[in-house]
């Protein structure tokens, strides 16, 4: 499990936008081109609520600021903390959980709906498609479902075995106004901190020169 934590470093002259049928895999914030360990159970004894101030701007009709992009397999195990992870974030504009179930077979499309009903009290609105098929087609189709169906002004990116750290999202906002024709990015903490450690230190560790030429995202045909 991936913990994300916002380090905001000199953007300006970071990678291009998404394009197209791009998926992006880094923990980051884009502007989106609107011309095209185990969790418990869900309510398992634990009152669960926001640490954040209900005060954040309700969708409604207005525009979107930031809409996460959650593809979703068979990830009942992680995903009451990664939903719980989206209702903490302490930014207050408007935000959208935009979620692709692939075609899970596990439990997975009962626990999104009901935090649907907590995160949309919170003033988050959850956008749900799903793959209704036996057979699911990779997590590539469902991120880019998930974009299609999203109305954000710019995209966070979130895999449902990841949480993120509460102030992700204002942090990344922060740098994408500041810098308009960036991704951003962030640092990651490894969740045991002993698994895929060379991973974890040369993520946190790219230069702003490999930050220019690594790959950032897959091109689904």
């Amino acid at each position: 499990m991936d913990c994300s934590e916002t380090v905001c470093q000199e953007a300006g002259k970071l990678p291009p936008l998404l394009q197209d049928n791009v998926c992006a895999n880094d923990p980051g914030l884009a502007k989106q081109d609107h011309s095209h360990s185990p969790s418990p159970p869900f309510f398992s004894g634990t009152q669960l609520k926001s640490v954040v101030p209900l005060n954040r701007k309700v969708g409604g009709s207005s525009r979107i600021q930031v809409s996460v992009i959650l593809p979703v397999y068979n990830a009942e195990s992680w995903l009451d903390e990664c939903l719980k992870s989206v209702l903490d974030q302490d930014f207050q504009g408007s935000i959208e959980l935009s979620v692709f179930n692939d075609a899970s077979k596990d439990n997975s499309i009962n626990i999104i709906k009901k935090w649907k009903i907590l995160l949309e009290e919170a003033g988050i609105r959850v956008v749900l498609g799903e793959n209704y098929s036996s057979q699911p087609r990779g997590v590539g189709f469902a991120k880019n479902c998930a974009i299609d169906q999203s109305s954000g002004e710019y995209l966070c990116f979130l895999d449902s075995d990841d949480v993120m750290m509460p102030q992700r999202i204002r942090l990344q906002w922060e740098a994408i106004i500041k810098y308009p024709r960036s991704i951003i990015g962030c640092q990651i903490k490894r969740e045991p901190a002993e698994a895929t450690e060379r991973y974890t230190r040369w993520i946190n560790n790219l230069t702003h020169d490999q930050l220019l030429t690594q790959t950032v995202g897959t091109k689904v045909k």
